[in-house]
């Protein structure tokens, strides 16, 4: 290249750099103060241009490798205090004077009547959202539940709902907090009432069993008495509702004397949380990779999760989900049933 050639070169370069810093959408064109305004003003907007508020699904520890493997046997005392732990759903309303109005899942009391608090939208690394003075969440921020009442701005997921992490996990999946739009006034003080009805109509559940299948092809169908009522199994009842997590067991091995626990097992097991619909486990019941199942819809006296295919144009990829949280995907047959079985 020769010297003219070269400054012409460098004098189009030129060009094309100061027309790019020129553009206004360049974010260097702004000083970090005004992106983090910006942040700061997006996020907020976003929370109070929902007239009618959030349905907020809250799990401050979640565990996706926790009973995952159904080929993996399970000894006959090898599921008790290990268990995961389940969440909670909450609806929050977000007023422009920076106070929430929320609701909890956690007694019939909370679930009407609303609490009035005061949030902060923030910058630091992430957009932050916090809850600076005391509501229901904080019930779970605790080194039981280790709940916190801040939240970090990740983004929106494939359904648009608003995504958060807290600083608690350097780990992704280690929590689930994702903000669902409600759409009107009977969803801002039914959503709440729905869920915990659900929740403790799957807690009432004498011998709840779970089936996953295609038509006439079964892939699991536990079978195993789990919240047997003797005094033997009473801390394993305690641990299963105050953690909101249920595994369902299959006989691997039975045990040769009769009525006694099976010798070996395999199972699925989750946390879960009532939902409007019926009940949501995080990290999902998991048969395999593709296999999961997280939303399930109540049906009568039964939860029930069909798989439907959806392609995401976005990111180019198709996902299995609900069908009755998407009603136009592709069938898949592929169904999982939660029902309370006979004892005998």
């Amino acid at each position: 290249m020769n010297y003219r050639n070269l400054f012409r070169y460098g004098f189009v370069l030129a060009v094309a750099l100061l027309t790019a810093c020129s553009s206004d959408d360049d974010a260097f064109d702004k000083s970090p103060s005004q992106r983090s305004s910006e942040s700061i003003t997006a996020l907020k907007d976003e929370l109070v241009s929902a007239s009618h508020g959030w349905r907020v699904l809250y799990f401050p520890k979640t565990d996706s490798l926790l009973f995952s493997n159904p080929s993996e046997l399970i000894s006959q005392n090898g599921f008790r205090g290990r268990y995961g732990y389940g969440g909670d759903c909450f609806t929050m309303k977000f007023n422009a004077d920076n106070t929430v109005e929320m609701r909890a899942d956690f007694t019939d009391q909370t679930t009407t009547e609303a609490q009035k608090s005061e949030y902060l939208v923030s910058r630091n690394s992430y957009t932050q959202l916090s809850f600076i003075t005391y509501n229901y969440l904080h019930r779970l921020v605790n080194d039981r539940f280790a709940g916190a009442s801040d939240f970090l701005y990740m983004g929106k997921n494939e359904d648009g709902d608003l995504v958060f992490r807290t600083a608690a996990y350097l780990q992704p999946a280690r929590e689930y907090i994702v903000f669902t739009k409600l759409k009107s006034a009977e969803e801002t003080t039914a959503t709440v009432r729905k869920a915990y009805k659900n929740r403790d109509f799957f807690e009432q559940m004498i011998n709840p069993q779970l089936l996953i299948h295609r038509g006439g092809r079964t892939y699991f169908r536990s079978d195993i008495y789990v919240k047997r009522n003797v005094e033997t199994n009473q801390a394993l009842l305690k641990e299963i509702k105050e953690k909101r997590y249920y595994l369902f067991l299959f006989t691997q091995k039975k045990n040769p004397i009769p009525d006694y626990p099976a010798k070996e097992m395999t199972g699925l097991g989750s946390g879960y949380s009532g939902t409007e619909h019926g009940i949501t486990f995080r990290a999902g019941l998991r048969y395999d990779s593709n296999m999961i199942f997280f939303d399930f819809q109540r049906e009568g006296n039964r939860f029930v999760a069909e798989l439907v295919s959806v392609y995401d144009p976005l990111l180019r990829h198709t996902r299995l989900v609900s069908k009755h949280l998407h009603p136009e995907g592709e069938p898949t047959g592929l169904k999982a049933e939660i029902y309370d079985a006979p004892v005998e």
